[in-house]
């Protein structure tokens, strides 16, 4: 049964000062350090920050809580062995997600010239 649905369409250069300093707050705040490792070994590491930060705010979406019940380090994007992107949740995200009885969570990230979009469905 599908919980819930979320997309989120992002103008990369929106972000693209705040990723330029890995120390930046919103870096911090944001990525994980998997995360951070994986974006880092692209070679257009700005466009990996984008599709990840659409991606965790459509998986935010698709959760179904109040803004500040969750934060964005808390949801991560890494791979599996045939480059799809994985969600796994952390601390108070993965409680919620445990608690609403999602055990899949499936997430497309895609990006062109100036926007990156994501879409994700939680279900059982």
């Amino acid at each position: 049964m599908m919980i819930g649905i979320g997309t989120d369409i992002l103008n990369i250069h929106n972000i693209e000062n705040a990723v330029k300093d890995l120390k930046d707050p919103f870096v911090q705040k944001t990525y994980t350090k998997g995360e951070l490792e994986l974006i880092l070994s692209r070679p257009v590491p700005l466009n990996s920050f984008a599709t990840r930060f659409a991606g965790k705010e459509a998986v935010f979406k698709a959760l179904l809580v109040h803004p500040d019940a969750v934060r964005l380090n808390e949801i991560e994007i890494l791979e599996n062995e045939n480059g799809q992107p994985v969600v796994f949740f952390h601390g108070n995200a993965k409680k919620l997600a445990e608690d609403k009885g999602i055990k899949t969570a499936l997430i497309s990230l895609s990006y062109d010239t100036d926007y990156a979009i994501a879409y994700a469905v939680l279900s059982e």
